[in-house]
């Protein structure tokens, strides 16, 4: 009976201890100090179950204009940039096929009216760009900038701003100079034109460049369609070519009467340069006058490297020299230039904006793929250079666009922060009033007094 008795008080005893230890062990499961993390919960989460399928890529959409060698070079940036990125896919949607960015920006426009999503847009100048941002199609970049701790002032050289935020981040600086037929420079017996050339010297120089009559004629020099072939001068040395600090029109600043009557008396006396009735007519483009021998000298921008470096679409065989922009007199600043460039901004319809500002970012400083003078300040000179020309030297002469692009005396005064929602309007008033002095014979003061009352027009 005893031993009955201390058998089944030990038996009890077990089940006892057991019974506490199991609930000495769920206390300790359910404990708060061991509460893992979400973070560590994820980390736990994917160890656990390895097969768990990785996140499907972000799409982004890049709209531009670019065609040929500009989308070539587009497609090898993207690549670059989805290899370094996987959880980002960007897709370049070029919206016309002519490489025409004033065709490109009416199609986006509609677009943007009709409130489709625009991840990225392409804007080839910064008062396009910025007129769009005043319409609200456009996002803020600030605070993607203050996440990555950067200062943009400190990187590019124009930031796009309205009312202190910045709209847009500046790929390309497409520095302004004179693009010259060298092969027709040795023939007529002259020289590069240095730093401090005047527009009254480049005159001269068209005169003494032009030959030949009728279907062989070559002129001396080409003026395009766009505002900025309407008063170089402003668009050089003033801070804004439209207005002044106070954001009014300065349509009636000596320099637009100086810059018309050149071009009056290089069209109709010298006759050096194509009249704007046949560039209109005939729809003449720079490019093709330039690398056909139609035209031996014509002011541009670094961005007509590209094209004077792509043989298939613009076959020729002789080289291109380069010479700093002529000032408005001798006593001008030496060294004063029209920086433009090539501008990417975020639309606000983007549901993916911080993927949309990482591309633009490498875009903006990636060094693998050279299409133009980087918009980054701290790009490598050098390297710019030898991979922008590659083994394009027997068309472009580095010796003189390095003298043009990297001269200690290089500058801008040029201020975007006076640029207008109307600004991109008011270059339409420039080139309307350039077409009425030009073609229905207005006197300056009359073409100038044309251009103030449009101006003031604009709301």
């Amino acid at each position: 009976m005893r031993q009955r008795l201390w058998v089944m008080l030990s038996t009890l005893l077990v089940f006892s201890m057991l019974a506490a230890c199991g609930n000495n062990n769920g206390a300790a499961s359910q404990s708060p100090a061991s509460e893992s993390s979400p973070s560590e919960k994820a980390s736990a989460a994917a160890s656990n179950d390895s097969s768990a399928p990785a996140a499907d890529p972000v799409t982004i959409k890049y709209h531009s204009w670019l065609n040929n060698k500009g989308e070539e070079d587009l497609r090898l940036i993207i690549a670059n940039f989805e290899r370094d990125h996987p959880e980002i896919k960007v897709e370049y949607v070029p919206l016309v096929t002519n490489g025409d960015s004033t065709d490109y920006l009416k199609k986006l426009d509609v677009m943007m009216a009709a409130s489709e999503e625009v991840d990225i847009a392409s804007f080839p100048n910064v008062d396009f760009l910025l007129e769009r941002a005043a319409r609200g199609v456009l996002a803020p970049l600030d605070e993607f900038y203050k996440e990555e701790g950067v200062d943009p002032a400190a990187e590019y050289y124009i930031n796009p701003m309205i009312n202190g935020q910045i709209y847009g981040v500046q790929d390309l600086a497409s520095l302004w100079l004179v693009a010259l037929n060298e092969s027709v420079l040795k023939e007529a017996g002259e020289s590069v034109p240095q730093w401090g050339w005047t527009w009254d010297d480049y005159r001269d120089l068209a005169k003494r460049l032009t030959k030949g009559e009728g279907e062989q004629k070559r002129y001396g020099a080409f003026f395009h369609t766009w505002g900025e072939y309407d008063n170089l001068i402003a668009y050089t040395e003033r801070p804004h070519p439209f207005v002044n600090a106070y954001k009014q029109p300065i349509f009636d600043d000596p320099s637009y009467a100086q810059f018309f009557n050149l071009r009056r008396a290089m069209e109709q006396e010298d006759k050096s340069a194509a009249p704007l009735s046949d560039t209109l007519g005939a729809k003449l483009h720079y490019r093709t006058e330039f690398v056909n021998g139609k035209a031996a000298m014509v002011p541009t921008a670094t961005f007509f490297l590209g094209q004077l470096m792509d043989r298939e679409n613009n076959p020729h065989d002789f080289k291109t020299v380069f010479a700093p922009l002529p000032q408005s007199s001798k006593d001008a600043e030496t060294g004063l230039s029209y920086i433009g460039g090539n501008f990417g901004a975020v639309g606000s319809s983007s549901k993916h904006k911080k993927e949309s500002y990482q591309f633009l970012r490498y875009l903006s400083t990636q060094m693998d793929v050279i299409r133009d003078m980087p918009g980054w300040k701290k790009a490598d000179a050098k390297l710019v250079i030898d991979k922008l020309i590659g083994d394009n030297k027997d068309l472009i002469d580095v010796d003189s666009l390095v003298n043009v692009m990297y001269d200690a005396r290089v500058k801008t005064i040029y201020d975007a922060s006076l640029s207008t929602p109307t600004s991109s309007q008011m270059k339409k008033v420039l080139e309307d009033g350039m077409s009425k002095f030009l073609l229905d014979n207005l006197s300056v003061e009359e073409a100038q007094q044309y251009m103030m009352d449009e101006a003031k027009k604009l709301k």
